[in-house]
């Protein structure tokens, strides 16, 4: 918990823009919007520990989002700009987990998730986050979270973060949020090798039943739903452009992904066929990896790869991640596992 004072009336007064009714999610908790009756559960969640750090607290709570774990709420993260030290486009960061959920990870996660509403917004540049000394759980979500440290206002500690982008390029390749105009080499991508590697089961054979026309209609739509789920999670896509020209590999993230532990991340690529062999989905690899440190709470990334695709192995060893075991799948493949840690040991 962040030292906190809640911003009443913030709905009514439309002092921030941007907050429709959207939710967010990385596999393990969802944020959301207050919904009616939620007040009453958010007052009683209130404990010692709580009234500490926050005082008295609001008599109709209104955060930003409750958290949310398993269809039950555990707790809220909310920001405000009603602080004289708030420069403009700096927003403060306030959040508290109800005490029999404490510990396991749900704060964190739940302030990167809203750094990365706060990054699709466009509503601040910087986020920052204001902790008692003596509240050692949210020191220790500051520093999971990376805020950095910038002194101390009225006895309290000052953290400032930078809002993450949207958009990441190492100067060689940039990952980007797919895009209807991504359609032409969308279409173009799709080769055998493609098909073998990334698509599931079924997908094949319900690809060569359509039409040209059905085929163009097909991809556009999974262009769009990709770029609308940008928003909320807990899969991320992103297009790939180089100097070569734009689209030229594919990269995705995926927090909810049955073969990963919940709230890890399964990362797929597969470049397309004219610019294969050129590092590209390397680098795109490396990126989303920080797009993953920046906007989520997953700490470990996984990569499924066939052992007989020894072009997608050699990714996995390029960007560092460790054969952990393998196992065979239900078509009889065997497969290989590669985790890479997104935090320090």
């Amino acid at each position: 918990m962040a030292v906190y004072r809640p911003w009443r009336d913030r709905w009514r007064n439309g002092a921030l823009t941007g907050l429709e009714p959207r939710r967010e999610t990385d596999g393990v908790v969802l944020l959301r919007p207050p919904e009616p009756g939620n007040a009453a559960i958010l007052i009683a969640g209130r404990d010692e520990v709580f009234h500490r750090w926050l005082g008295a607290g609001s008599d109709t709570p209104q955060p930003a989002r409750c958290i949310v774990v398993e269809e039950r709420i555990v707790g809220w993260v909310d920001f405000d700009v009603d602080r004289e030290w708030l420069e403009p486009g700096e927003v403060n960061v306030g959040y508290n987990v109800f005490a029999v959920h404490r510990g396991k990870g749900y704060a964190s996660r739940a302030v990167q998730l809203l750094m990365h509403h706060l990054a699709v917004s466009g509503e601040a540049h910087t986020a920052t986050l204001l902790v008692d000394p003596g509240n050692e759980p949210s020191l220790a979500v500051a520093s999971r979270c990376r805020f950095v440290p910038s002194g101390e206002i009225n006895g309290s500690c000052y953290f400032r973060r930078p809002v993450p982008p949207l958009e990441y390029s190492d100067g060689v390749v940039t990952i980007r949020r797919q895009r209807p105009n991504d359609l032409e080499a969308d279409l173009a991508a799709k080769d055998d090798e493609q098909i073998d590697w990334l698509w599931l089961p079924g997908e094949r054979d319900a690809w060569e039943t359509m039409t040209s026309d059905e085929r163009r209609a097909h991809a556009l739509r999974c262009l769009l739903e990709s770029g609308s789920r940008f928003e909320a999670g807990p899969k991320w896509a992103f297009s790939v452009d180089s100097p070569d020209g734009a689209y030229v590999a594919y990269v995705d993230c995926d927090l909810a992904n049955d073969q990963v532990p919940s709230g890890e991340a399964n990362v797929s690529y597969s470049a397309h066929p004219a610019h294969r062999g050129k590092g590209y989905v390397v680098r795109a690899v490396r990126l989303i990896v920080q797009f993953l440190s920046d906007h989520t709470g997953a700490r470990q990334v996984h990569l499924l790869i066939d052992e007989e695709n020894l072009k997608s192995l050699r990714v996995a060893q390029a960007v560092g991640a460790v054969a952990t075991h393998r196992w065979v799948n239900d078509r009889g493949d065997t497969m290989v596992r590669h985790v890479l840690s997104l935090v320090g040991p």
